[in-house]
């Protein structure tokens, strides 16, 4: 995937340096003018490469709950989306105002089947099961308002411009159990992913309670970021009111605030002989600055202008 994008980005500054170093050709009669508005839908192939690594093959909800409930850190999906919409207005022949809103997000519900408790106790024999499930949540969004520059040759435009960028991201996690946690049964039979999988997520040992099992896990609040985006790329008008675009886009600067982290527990206290809940802090918040020039990315769209 990076050499392919390695290979995209270089065509694309080449096409780019092509349309700069040719001057030859008026505009053409396709592109728009002055006071021209545009729709159109862009494909992040980076995003949409970040989300199929998530969804791996095979048991792919088990393996993104595993991947993602057993980091430390916070839960959340943090960056361009893999689809957006984005408006333009022609401000001058040469100058356009734009802004593209997307959204991302994911929904799972993974089940596993367990021995029934109850019906166990009763009969040693008993085959019986109950459904455990972890409803796991996740969103993100992004917001791009800025300015674009053209200039044309022909039908072709190379097209350059900035924006300031915001985006956000969270997520949650909430376990619901077959078998209910008593004085009767205060170990009751669970799931085994949150046992062998979900690290911080999974069970809390302590000396009062004999196997606490996570209820909930959240954070407070959603992961912010603010950030300068820079791109380059050549639009071309295949006919009248419609374009294809690629754009190289680089994110030097973006400054982000990650919110704290929590689980809530359940466990049977041995000292006060009774279920308790509780909750405990998973990660603290915290902030970064990241500068520079690693954040490449690539966009396509396809755009109707009227």
């Amino acid at each position: 995937m990076k050499q392919t994008i390695k290979i995209l980005s270089i065509a694309a500054f080449g096409l780019c340096f092509a349309a700069f170093t040719n001057t030859s050709k008026a505009q053409g009669d396709n592109v728009p003018k002055s006071g021209s508005s545009s729709i159109g839908i862009v494909y992040n192939p980076i995003s949409g490469k970040r989300a199929n690594d998530m969804f791996k093959a095979g048991d792919f909800v088990g393996n993104t709950l595993a991947a993602q409930g057993s980091s430390p850190y916070q839960m959340f999906i943090l960056g361009d989306p893999m689809i957006s919409v984005r408006y333009k207005y022609k401000i001058s022949n040469t100058t356009a105002f734009r802004a593209s809103l997307g959204f991302s997000g994911a929904k799972f519900n993974y089940k596993e089947y367990v021995i029934d408790d109850v019906l166990y106790m009763d009969d040693f024999l008993s085959v019986e099961q109950v459904e455990d499930i972890i409803h796991y949540k996740m969103k993100g969004g992004g917001i791009n308002i800025g300015l674009e520059f053209n200039k044309s040759f022909g039908n072709f435009c190379l097209v350059g411009g900035f924006g300031l960028v915001y985006s956000f991201g969270g997520g949650s996690m909430k376990f619901d159990y077959g078998n209910k946690m008593d004085e009767d049964n205060p170990v009751p039979s669970t799931m085994s992913i949150i046992r062998d999988s979900l690290g911080s997520s999974g069970f809390y040992y302590d000396i009062d309670l004999a196997n606490a099992r996570p209820l909930k896990r959240y954070n407070v609040g959603n992961e912010h970021a603010f950030g300068l985006s820079l791109d380059l790329g050549v639009e071309w008008f295949f006919m009248p009111n419609l374009s294809l675009a690629a754009n190289v886009s680089l994110t030097p600067l973006i400054f982000a605030t990650q919110p704290e982290t929590y689980t809530e527990y359940e466990g049977y206290s041995v000292t006060d002989e009774e279920v308790i809940q509780f909750k405990k802090k998973i990660s603290s918040g915290s902030n970064y600055l990241l500068y520079g020039t690693e954040n490449i990315g690539l966009q396509l769209s396809l755009n109707y202008y009227f």
